[in-house]
């Protein structure tokens, strides 16, 4: 009798990866002949990936922060982008495997995801960079941790940088696209050089110091900053970015995007060499993507279109199950649904309240996702249409009202037909307004359900890390 119990015993908890490549569009993988991931699109064709999945907002912070809780931006503290850090009462994915006897550790490529904006409650070991690092610096970290680490069940988060911008990272894959690129784009080296591009046209001269915000700190983030850049662009003359200059940019970002690819494939193999393939299940996504001029910008804190919040996500590993290896998953996905997937993998019984899904379950997809952006605006993104909605203050408790009250066809949203605009540049909000209507309610009714935060925290004031933000276009 014990000799069939110990045969019927549960097998061991698999080991979990999450992998965020911060940045990387949805858009960049499965391209035909030489795309910049080819790692990523063969785990995609050997795992379970998602063709529709999404960022909760358009930012690392944000975005991380509803990744590694389950939970909406709003949910977790008051969405004031200034303020903004995760709270120790909002139950990280750690802290809860930690209960499970998961050992934990992250390394992650620092600026807005560093341990100190409240990431690093519940990891065993968080090691951050002091810049903006790429996967160059923090996979070798993650590596020796696991040839480190005892046999236990273990929960990793891995984070690089390389296809943030300002797409000029210098390294091995600088110029491995459009080499012969004759123009002069290549001198936009610092990060605050994209920001300087307005509507196609690069103002050299503009000073970046006219992007401020009430602190009187320099931030690109302010919207006014961009009123006051077209409005100075009146009396200065610029540069017309041409095709080929636009084309170079993009040529910039796809290094970014082989350089995570190949240090992420690199990881996945020492994986396999370790003998740790076969029991753990990895998972990848980004938080964000980047607008590479689709809407007049090189950002993706500006909007909440699908250039910057639509991502890939991807599960793979010998843990994921056979039956769903080459599948893909149908219907909507979101950052919400990293955590309660890692959950059940795990055997884990997740917080209350969590609305994301089980991706490896068979619970239905969500009709839409709704999606909280650092400026005022809000999105509501179902499989065929965007609602955006501009303008209103997200930590106002009066939201609702304002929804409620603001007129359909006003300057508060904007509808877009992804179906025949997928690059959604012309709002059809006059021809469809039962769908805007439609979606409308759909965010209502989220947030007469969800449980608003108050918390509002005090970010990171290190004076070298503050320099460091405002260096890199941040307060």
């Amino acid at each position: 009798m014990i000799a069939l119990l110990i045969g019927l015993a549960v097998a061991a908890p698999p080991n979990l990866v999450l992998i965020s490549v911060d940045g990387l569009r949805a858009d960049r993988l499965g391209l035909p002949g030489l795309g910049p991931t080819p790692n990523l699109d063969r785990l995609a064709a050997e795992g379970l990936s998602c063709s529709l999945s999404f960022s909760q907002s358009n930012e690392s912070l944000f975005s991380h922060a509803a990744m590694l809780t389950g939970r909406h931006v709003s949910e977790i503290a008051r969405p004031d982008y200034q303020r903004f850090v995760v709270p120790e009462t909002a139950l990280q994915v750690p802290e809860v495997l930690a209960l499970y006897g998961y050992t934990t550790a992250a390394f992650v490529a620092g600026g807005h995801v560093k341990g100190s904006y409240g990431f690093a409650q519940g990891f065993g070991r968080y090691e951050d960079e002091d810049d903006f690092g790429s996967f160059f610096h923090t996979v070798p970290r993650a590596l020796r941790w696991l040839d480190s680490t005892p046999p236990s069940p273990f929960f990793l988060f891995l984070h690089g940088y390389d296809t943030h911008r300002p797409y000029q990272h210098a390294g091995l894959f600088f110029h491995v696209y459009d080499r012969d690129y004759p123009g002069q784009i290549d001198q936009l080296s610092d990060r605050a050089g994209v920001e300087r591009i307005f509507r196609g046209v690069y103002y050299a001269d503009f000073p970046v110091s006219y992007f401020w915000h009430g602190a009187a700190e320099e931030n690109i983030l302010d919207p006014t900053g961009y009123a006051r850049l077209e409005a100075w662009a009146a009396d200065h003359p610029g540069t017309p970015v041409t095709a080929a200059d636009l084309h170079h940019l993009h040529a910039h970002y796809d290094s970014g995007a082989l350089a995570a690819d190949l240090h992420v494939g690199l990881f996945l193999d020492a994986l396999k060499d370790r003998g740790l393939w076969e029991n753990t299940l990895v998972l990848v996504t980004a938080d964000h993507g980047e607008d590479l001029g689709d809407h007049g910008l090189f950002n993706h804190r500006s909007a909440l279109f699908d250039s910057a919040t639509r991502v890939p996500l991807i599960l793979a590993g010998g843990a994921l199950p056979k039956l769903r290896q080459g599948a893909s998953i149908e219907g909507l996905c979101s950052a919400l649904d990293v955590a309660p997937t890692l959950y059940a993998a795990a055997g884990a019984r997740p917080p209350a309240g969590l609305t994301g899904r089980d991706l490896l379950g068979d619970g239905p997809p969500p009709a839409v996702v709704i999606q909280e952006g650092v400026l005022p605006m809000m999105a509501v993104r179902s499989a065929t249409h965007r609602l955006v909605v501009n303008g209103l203050p997200l930590d106002s408790p009066l939201l609702p009202l304002m929804v409620r009250a603001a007129p359909i066809e006003g300057p508060t949203f904007q509808l877009f037909d992804l179906r025949a605009d997928p690059g959604e540049q012309t709002s059809v909000l006059s021809a469809q307004p039962a769908v805007a209507l439609q979606l409308r309610q759909s965010l209502l009714d989220f947030l007469a359900s969800r449980e608003a935060a108050t918390h509002q925290g005090v970010q990171p004031l290190d004076p070298a890390f503050r320099a460091l933000l405002q260096s890199r276009g941040y307060w």
